[in-house]
């Protein structure tokens, strides 16, 4: 699988840029065989990216982050991913 990062230098074209680098990371999300992302929601919220929902194995969440910072720089993405308690053992 090949990502194309997307560029952020582009003056005026914000909401392209924002939506190529949610479907990059999605795309990088669904890559990964271990993890269930069908429960996870992502937004903009200023110049960051949200992911919310829930997850199914313990420490998914570190995942998310890293996959997601890989992808747009550190600080720019807000992980808001829990895994149900039913789930964690």
């Amino acid at each position: 699988m090949v990502l194309i990062l997307p560029e952020f230098n582009h003056r005026g074209r914000e909401g392209s840029v924002i939506s190529g680098l949610i479907a990059a990371i999605k795309s990088a999300l669904n890559a990964q065989t271990s993890l269930e992302t069908r429960n996870l929601t992502f937004r903009v919220l200023g110049n960051s990216v949200v992911i919310e929902g829930t997850v199914d194995l313990p420490g998914a969440a570190d995942v998310v982050q890293s996959l997601a910072e890989n992808l747009a720089g550190p600080g720019r993405i807000i992980v808001r991913v829990s895994c149900p308690r039913g789930q964690a053992g």
